[in-house]
């Protein structure tokens, strides 16, 4: 797919793993995941739009995801 490995950081998956699980179940789930302690600190620093997500990450997770 064209991907460097080295240019991804665990963050740019965690924050679209964030949104995925925020869109299916709720910022209460996705908080929770994640280990935040409170749902604010999800969507502040997790949850955004889908413009937000890298296009490769977005890429990638549909390959992988069957989206």
């Amino acid at each position: 797919m064209g991907i460097d490995g080295e240019e991804y950081t665990t963050r740019i998956y965690r924050r679209a793993a964030a949104m995925l699980i925020e869109r299916a179940a709720g910022i209460v789930l996705a908080s929770r995941l994640l280990g935040h302690a409170n749902e604010q600190i999800t969507r502040n620093s997790h949850v955004g739009t889908a413009d937000m997500v890298d296009r490769v990450t977005a890429e990638f997770l549909d390959a992988v995801l069957g989206g």
